[in-house]
């Protein structure tokens, strides 16, 4: 069975590369040699593929190639014309070599080939460097005089192994050998590798785990019984277990103590400073953090030597925390404020100042569209204007990811009331839980979505640098998990198409787990600026779609919409011009819903009488006036309709 190892070495890669670039990897050589098994294995210093299982065997194709046709081939004394001699030449054929075949109903020349296809092995050898060249990252950098050869990291080494000889795969001036390296620190060096069953073994010998998933298995459970031992438990952010398993190729996990005085800051500042920054764990215990860390180091801690470099990196950080911790104590939010004015938000858009000042208003507008008491109204103004104020703190300045929960801290403790500091936090979460959150967050994304947009930000397929995307989810989450109906255009009177155009697109995305088509119906007519409304009529619709009386409303639409001039648009409806009375009796429970339909269900009181009008009515009548009438109380029974959707776009199996 073929075996193929490749293995790229490299300096260390981000931990957030690694494992994108073995997948794409992985799946571009897999599609040239479709092998049967398949492993991905990765470090931070390598990505290698070892696949097995697969045909490495060229392909023969027959390829007819049609020539002129027979009788402009020869002349009155069967002598090759120029037309044939021609053709021969230009696909260096001889005359034996040629057939004759039907085609487009007479009877042509043409020369039968069979072309071997390249074996796959041999696609991937020609192929591989632009496969690396292609390999998606964030960013990428050259470490030689060439412009082209250009990858997260220097590669310093290729290892490709075709079952037990090298396969001379090429990157740049690289060509691929039988060796490898082992561990930076703990082993000397050059590995030879002569067969691709030999690669995972030869690399733990030299103290070098290539499967991400045991790093993994062995970190965490290294970690929990270190914890353990401590009386505790790990604090670990998401993804940090993740992240520390690119971080290594051989764990050793060692703790240290911090000193009790730190243990007076928030915990999340620890938090932070700890895994965030040395991506180290927080130790856990029944009341509150204990004064230990735990870190994985990739080199084995003999002498102490890395612990105190710890310890001694961990003081100097949290010595700066509990610092600015103080002095921000010192000096309270709301005198922050005035001074947001230095800080630019967008240049199109203003200060962070005027943004304060904006989301007052905005969360003002919110309380009157909810219906809120004026207690609220006043907290909401409150937490508004504090929103920003953490922004100029020392601790957030220098640790930006606490932007929002030091908001909070610092409003506590200085007397602020619980719903007004939680406000402060909430404000940047995707699911806010109090109702100030809640409202804050809604009036900072639709803040931003707004001025935004019309400052010509509009994110673009491969780039949303201010998130826009997330904002537009998180309005739509917040409005949904509330029930919260309102009208956006009350909060922007005169909004930009571009931002119709991006809320449509975005709630089309939000509504993808619901039938394409049932959206489409609702969003061909419903107002993008009542996000909840339209979501609404979505679940609703997808729940009715099969019911008999719901495809009955369908069916009523389109015969209406069938006979309907395209542009027409309703008119007045003159009760003088109706002659019968099924047009009569219509035109009444038209105006009785138009005035009380609260449900689309409830549509399906016209479909008896709109089956009635045309069966009994001529629509298209000889006198002009009385034609008009009835177009025009159609045209008003599809605005009825298309209050819900454009129920022609539906679909339905025949």
């Amino acid at each position: 069975m073929n075996k193929l190892l490749i293995e790229i070495g490299t300096e260390e890669l981000p931990a957030s590369v690694i494992q994108p670039v073995g997948e794409y990897l992985r799946q571009e050589v897999s599609q040239i040699l479709k092998p049967t098994k398949e492993e991905l294995l990765f470090t931070p210093r390598r990505i290698a593929l070892i696949l097995e299982g697969f045909e490495d065997k060229s392909e023969e194709k027959e390829e007819i190639i049609l020539g002129p046709p027979k009788k402009a081939c020869y002349d009155e004394n069967n002598n090759p014309t120029r037309a044939l001699i021609g053709f021969l030449q230009k696909h260096s054929a001889r005359p034996e070599d040629l057939i004759e075949v039907e085609s487009k109903g007479g009877l042509y020349v043409a020369i039968r080939r069979f072309l071997s296809t390249p074996k796959p092995t041999q696609i991937l050898l020609e192929s591989f460097e632009d496969i690396l060249l292609k390999a998606p990252l964030p960013k990428s950098m050259r470490w030689t005089s060439s412009h082209r050869i250009r990858f997260s990291r220097p590669i310093r080494w290729l290892c490709a192994l075709y079952n037990e000889g090298v396969f001379p795969i090429r990157f740049g001036r690289l060509t691929a050998g039988n060796r490898t390296k082992g561990h930076r620190f703990l082993s000397d060096g050059w590995l030879e590798v002569n067969h691709p069953d030999q690669y995972k073994d030869k690399l733990l010998s030299a103290y070098v785990i290539p499967d991400y998933r045991e790093r993994l298995r062995l970190i965490t459970f290294q970690v929990e019984e270190t914890a353990k031992k401590l009386n505790g438990e790990p604090d670990a952010p998401e993804g940090l277990y993740e992240e520390v398993a690119n971080l290594v190729e051989y764990p050793f996990v060692v703790f240290g103590e911090i000193d009790r005085k730190f243990l007076d800051l928030p915990d999340r500042v620890i938090i932070t400073v700890l895994a965030h920054h040395q991506r180290f764990f927080c130790v856990r215990g029944k009341d509150g953090l204990l004064p230990y860390f735990i870190a994985v180091s990739n080199n084995r801690p003999v002498d102490g030597r890395i612990l105190k470099g710890y310890q001694k990196v961990i003081r100097a950080r949290l010595e700066d925390a509990l610092f600015f911790y103080g002095e921000d104590l010192k000096v309270r939010l709301e005198e922050l404020v005035p001074k947001l004015s230095e800080v630019l938000f967008h240049p199109k858009a203003g200060s962070m100042l005027d943004k304060t000042q904006r989301l007052m208003g905005l969360v003002e507008k919110l309380c009157d569209l909810l219906g809120l008491d004026e207690d609220t109204r006043e907290k909401a103004r409150r937490s508004a204007y504090l929103s920003k104020a953490d922004l100029l703190t020392q601790m957030v300045r220098e640790l930006d990811e606490l932007q929002g929960y030091m908001g909070y801290v610092y409003a506590k403790a200085q007397g602020e009331e619980e719903e007004v500091a939680l406000a402060l936090w909430e404000q940047y979460m995707s699911n806010p839980t109090n109702l100030l959150g809640k409202l804050l967050a809604l009036a900072d994304r639709l803040d931003s979505l707004y001025t935004l947009i019309s400052a010509g930000e509009m994110p673009t397929s491969s780039s949303d640098p201010y998130a826009l995307r997330r904002s537009a989810q998180t309005v739509f989450n917040i409005l949904e998990k509330n029930h919260w109906d309102i009208n956006i255009k009350e909060l922007f009177p005169q909004p930009p198409q571009a931002l119709t155009d991006f809320l449509k697109s975005r709630l089309r995305a939000h509504l993808e787990p619901y039938p394409y088509d049932v959206v489409s119906a609702v969003l061909e007519v419903c107002d993008p600026y009542r996000p909840y409304h339209c979501m609404s009529l979505v679940k609703r619709i997808a729940n009715l779609k099969e019911e008999e009386k719901f495809k009955d409303i369908v069916q009523a639409y389109r015969r209406v919409l069938k006979i309907l001039p395209k542009d027409l648009e309703a008119q007045e409806v003159r009760e003088e011009l109706m002659r019968e009375e099924a047009e009569m009796r219509l035109w009444q429970k038209v105006k009785a819903l138009e005035g009380c339909c609260s449900d689309i269900i409830d549509l399906y009181a016209l479909k008896e009488d709109i089956d009635e009008f045309f069966d009994s009515v001529l629509v298209m009548d000889k006198d002009e006036g009385i034609r008009n009438n009835r177009l025009s109380l159609l045209a008003r029974i599809k605005e009825l309709f298309n209050r819900y959707a454009d129920f022609n776009k539906l679909v339905y199996e025949e």
